[in-house]
Order: C-alpha cells, then sequence, then structure tokens
C-alpha cells in the first residue's frame, strides 16, 4: 500500500531502528538491513519480491510508468545467509494499458510469484484488484487468477485490496488475502474500533488458476493506543512455505501529529491450512464463530520509530524465500518501499533488503 501521507513530512527528518530485534520462543534471527545502494542499484518503490532460482529474483515497483518487474542477483553467504552481493539485471515491462495523471500505471504492483510450470510471473495489483500473468518478457499473457466476486474492487475499501501474494510449487497453490476487512464482514480495526481485529479472507486458488479454498484469519488487535492522524493496519505479505504451512506479516504504521514517534511495527505469523477450518462466502466475519478462524504462530517481530538521529525507517513490501544455509536452516529475504528514495540530503528513505533465518 502506497504511504505517501506518511512519507512526505517524516522524508525530511532522521528515521531511526529503536528496538532490537525480539525472539518470540526462538522462532527466527534476523541480519540488519542493507541498502541496494552499497552496490549502485537505483531507487524504487519495491513492492514484492519473487524468486527466479540461480540467484535471479523478480521485483515489482508500485509507481512505475510501465507493467512488469525489475530482476536482480542477488547473493547471499550459504554460511551467515547475509546478503553479500547485488546486480540489477533490468527491467522487463510493456506499455501500461491505464495510467494516472503523472503517468503512471494504475495497475498499483503489489505482489509477485513465480510459476515454473510456464515460465511465467504472477502479479497482484491493488489498483484492478486482478492477479495477471506476465511472461518472462514482463507482458501479460492474458491469463488471470479467478478472484471470488466477494473480493472485487466494489467490495474493498481504496487501497486495501490486494498486495500479499504467495505460491508453494511443492503443493500447487496459489495464495492472496486483501490488506484489510473487505467492506460486507465488519469495520477495520483503528481509531473508530482501537479493540477490534481486521477479519480477512484468505484465499487459495489451484493449478487451472480457479478458487479451491477460502480460510478465516484473524488480525491482533491494534498494539497503539494513542493514534495520530495517519494510522494504516493490514497484511501485506505472504510467502508459501514448502511444508504447506504459509507465512502472514501483519503491518502497523501510525503517524502522530508532529511526527516524532511515528512508528512501523511489523508481525510475522505461520498458519497451517491443513490444520484449518474452511469457510465460505455466504457468512460475514464478524458473526462467524472464533473457533473457526486460523491458529497463528509468531515467528518474528521488528519496529522502526522516527527519532531525530539517523536514517533506519523501512516499511517492508516485499518478501520471499531465500536461500537455504549449510546449516539447513531456511533464509526469508525482504525488501522495502523508500517511495523512490524520498526526501532530502542525507535524509533519504532507503531500498533495504533484509534477511530473517528460521529455525
Amino acid at each position: 500500500m502506497k504511504q505517501p501521507l506518511i512519507m512526505k513530512k517524516l522524508a525530511v527528518m532522521a528515521l531511526t531502528l529503536t528496538a532490537p530485534f525480539t525472539l518470540h520462543a526462538q522462532y527466527a534471527a534476523e541480519h540488519k538491513e542493507v541498502d541496494l545502494a552499497r552496490w549502485g542499484v537505483g531507487t524504487a518503490q519495491y513492492s514484492g519480491i519473487t524468486p527466479l532460482g540461480n540467484g535471479r529474483y523478480a521485483l515489482v515497483s508500485d509507481d512505475e510508468p510501465s507493467d512488469g518487474f525489475f530482476v536482480m542477483h542477488i547473493e547471499q553467504s550459504p554460511l551467515t545467509g547475509e546478503v553479500v552481493n547485488v546486480a540489477l539485471e533490468g527491467f522487463y515491462g510493456s506499455p501500461a494499458t491505464a495510467l494516472d495523471t503523472r503517468g503512471m500505471s494504475l495497475r498499483d504492483a503489489e505482489g509477485i510469484v513465480y510459476h515454473p510450470s510456464t515460465n511465467t510471473v504472477f502479479i497482484s495489483g491493488e489498483g484492478d484488484q486482478q492477479i495477471l500473468e506476465y511472461n518472462m518478457e514482463g507482458s501479460p499473457t492474458g491469463r488471470s487468477l479467478a478472484v471470488p466476486e466477494q473480493m472485487g474492487k466494489e467490495h474493498i475499501f481504496p487501497n486495501y485490496g490486494f498486495e500479499a501474494l504467495g505460491y508453494s510449487a511443492e503443493h500447487e497453490s496459489f495464495w492472496t488475502i486483501t490488506e484489510s476487512v473487505l467492506r460486507p464482514d465488519g469495520v477495520a480495526a483503528g481509531p473508530l474500533n482501537p479493540e477490534g481485529h481486521n477479519l480477512l479472507r484468505l484465499q487459495q486458488f489451484d493449478e487451472t488458476l480457479q478458487p479451491t479454498a477460502q480460510y478465516a484469519y484473524r488480525m491482533d488487535a491494534p498494539a497503539i493506543k494513542v493514534f495520530g492522524p495517519t494510522y494504516i493496519y493490514g497484511v501485506p505479505l505472504i510467502t508459501a512455505m514448502p511444508d504447506g504451512s504459509l507465512l502472514v506479516m501483519e503491518r502497523e504504521a501510525n503517524v502522530t501529529k508532529n511526527y516524532l514517534g511515528s512508528s512501523v511495527a511489523c508481525k510475522l505469523f505461520r498458519v497451517h491450512p491443513a490444520q484449518s477450518h474452511q469457510i465460505d462466502g455466504s457468512t460475514r466475519l464478524d458473526t462467524l464463530d472464533p473457533n473457526l478462524f486460523m491458529v497463528k504462530e509468531i515467528v518474528a517481530y521488528f519496529k522502526t520509530k522516527l527519532s531525530l538521529t539517523k536514517i533506519g525507517f523501512a516499511n517492508y513490501e516485499g518478501m520471499c524465500l531465500g536461500i537455504r544455509l549449510d546449516d539447513g536452516r531456511q533464509t526469508l529475504l525482504l525488501v522495502a518501499d523508500s517511495q523512490g528514495g524520498m526526501g532530502k540530503g542525507p535524509f533519504r528513505l532507503k531500498d533495504y533488503l533484509k534477511v530473517l533465518i528460521l529455525n
């Protein structure tokens, strides 16, 4: 989700990571974020990432004049998982079919997954609420996931549609979820509902691109108790794991009146669809039996917060599997959206990569 209101004022101030990484039951560890500029990679508004194999990754940016994706070579240490080299291969795309007044694509590309059996990628668009297939030259193939009518554009709140997109080759399944509550399913958590929970529909699709199963996902209640003028809470990321589980990120952003103390907090959870109850579209989620929601297992938590000392703020919008370490542990790669390096002088936001290590 684009956050221009958050960034306009924060960009002229210094931002810093204010809390160390918190381990919950020792599930995950982390490496300090690294700036893509270290390797001469230009800035963008990265919002999704997927592995293509052999150290190549496709990334989408949610504010580009063309539809398509970047390809980067990302090298990690097989011993530690640290990112040791990044090289930009190029951008693969085609002219966008619909542009805004700035000449940018109205698709608002957010999530991307690689589909190895067809050597194509699927990209979710928050602007059109569609998940379209592209060939490796960045052109649409004409195919798309058959999004259920209840998750269509007319049922989402503006800028709260499809961001998260996952794919499991092992289980031949696509996964998506809207960033926030669908209009028929209740009231979103936030200033008007401070003790509430966002109730979301996690949707599965099969290899024929048809919807196959749906699950009820309940976000935590807001941690923020004093809401600023701008508040955003939702699910921007899903990564499918080889064992059939899913990693789901909950992100909470709060911007205070004077901007100091503004923060973005990320919680990463694991859920198991095979052990969860399936639902259908006939029941509003705010009337659903609480026992039918998915059980969540906390994996990681990290937070960035505004201060006057240095730039460290990172709004992570993309996540995918990285390499498996020599000791067998799986890594995750996360990429941050810098809003195109918004800011002035030394106080520009950065395009960070971050590595998490699952135990």
